[in-house]
């Protein structure tokens, strides 16, 4: 693990997340390619993702926030740039606001994992088929991350599907959806 865990209890700033899902990828030519693992997340945004994000920049709320952290995997870089170029806020990028760790490739094994760790609420089973990254993992590498920011009250946070879902009920995210929260940093 490159990361040490977070006291979750340690916790004290009061910080307004606005999360916002990265645009629709387009994967194409990097599975014509056969990247996987990290390769995989250099797919740019789809046709659809920059229609969608364009879309996304109107939102009025995102310009009440201070500043813009964005995971650095592409399609999450791409969707903060436009972001960044309607509201006129600061970018930051944090390589911890990654995609949810899977350590083994392949889209099967993502798939396998995705449903082991929903049916087994986010920990990782000693006897799992499959080794993968847990809620807590998630969560103590985002609040890590997070509390270098804690001057800002409100931030905006581009970021993956997997790790916002750690901090907000929504069972489906979609892309460029906003989810507003407020989080103990």
């Amino acid at each position: 693990m490159a990361f040490e865990l977070v006291d979750l209890d340690r916790q004290g700033t009061r910080m307004k997340i606005i999360f916002v899902r990265h645009g629709e990828p387009d994967y194409r030519e990097l599975e014509e390619r056969s990247y996987i693992g990290f390769g995989i997340d250099l797919a740019p945004l789809s046709e659809m993702g920059r229609q969608q994000v364009q879309k996304l920049s109107k939102t009025p709320l995102l310009s009440s926030a201070e500043i813009i952290v964005s995971s650095a995997v592409t399609r999450a870089l791409e969707t903060a740039s436009y972001v960044v170029c309607a509201t006129g806020l600061p970018l930051r990028v944090e390589p911890l606001l990654h995609e949810w760790q899977v350590y083994k490739t392949g889209i099967e094994n993502f798939e396998t994992a995705r449903r082991l760790f929903l049916e087994n609420k986010g920990e990782l089973l000693p006897n799992s088929p499959i080794q993968y990254e847990t809620a807590t993992e998630m969560k103590s590498r985002f609040l890590e991350c997070m509390s270098k920011y804690r001057e800002h009250q409100t931030v905006v946070v581009v970021a993956h599907r997997m790790l916002m879902r750690q901090f907000v009920p929504n069972e489906k995210i979609d892309f460029c959806q906003v989810i507003e929260c407020e989080l103990e940093i």
